[in-house]
């Protein structure tokens, strides 16, 4: 890295200037996961910059989850987002697995609940139809990653709770024990933050940036079968889509 641009013409913060320094040098290959930044102390003194703007360019870049402040240890690079394709539909485990990541789930909750208007119609069933209510919390090589909730009616799956277990697929129970094979979805997506509840689940600071989905998923038949929401951290989740031009 070198030193900060100093011309007066130039609009860019000092802290933007040396986040993107950071950033090229990530992006080259200079700096890579794991790497120690210098401190504080040292980065003002090499860009001729205040302490203060320092800090703010490293906290910045930690929301972000391109670096990670351990307490006693120093600053380290940890820009290995875990990348998901939002247009292929496939279940969460099936995508970690095929991009050889080590996924698992726990079930937070499992229950019946009745259809409120809003979910009523995403599922095209009457409200106050009774829902099997799912929450769980997905992992990826031991780290949490999402908070997930799927409601289905209860008239297409009776007993589900029977078949629910920790790291077992919800798509695979519906295609083994109903018959109930999932094709594609809709998705919407949307950017919030974390309440104090979902933080504790998923390792975050309170009011954290995340990515919030509402889902529902179809049969080959074009008939609703789950409405689904998930609460995804941005610091260490990247979402892709590749489309092609006609």
């Amino acid at each position: 890295m070198s030193r900060m641009i100093r011309d007066e013409e130039d609009q860019v913060p000092f802290y933007k200037q040396l986040k993107e320094k950071i950033l090229d040098d990530i992006e080259s290959g200079k700096l890579k996961h794991g790497d120690k930044l210098p401190s504080e102390r040292e980065l003002a003194e090499q860009f001729q910059i205040s302490r203060m703007t320092a800090r703010h360019t490293l906290s910045v870049l930690e929301r972000e989850g391109v670096v990670e402040r351990r307490v006693g240890a120093g600053t380290f690079i940890t820009n290995n987002k875990i990348e998901m394709d939002f247009i292929t539909f496939n279940s969460f485990t099936k995508n970690m697995m095929n991009k050889g990541f080590i996924p698992s789930t726990k079930v937070l909750s499992i229950g019946k609940t009745v259809a409120k208007p809003h979910i009523a119609r995403k599922l095209n069933v009457p409200i106050g139809e009774t829902l099997i209510s799912l929450k769980r919390l997905r992992s990826v090589n031991e780290m949490p990653v999402a908070i997930e909730e799927s409601f289905i009616s209860e008239k297409l799956c009776p007993n589900l709770e029977q078949f629910i277990f920790d790291n077992v697929s919800l798509y695979q129970i519906l295609e083994d024990q109903y018959g109930i094979v999932l094709v594609k979805a809709k998705e919407q997506m949307q950017v919030t933050f974390s309440e104090e509840c979902d933080s504790k689940l998923l390792k975050i600071r309170s009011e954290s940036p995340c990515i919030y989905q509402e889902s529902v998923a179809y049969d080959p038949h074009d008939q609703e079968i789950e409405f689904s929401t998930s609460l995804t951290r941005s610091d260490i989740v990247r979402f892709y889509s590749e489309l092609n031009l006609k």
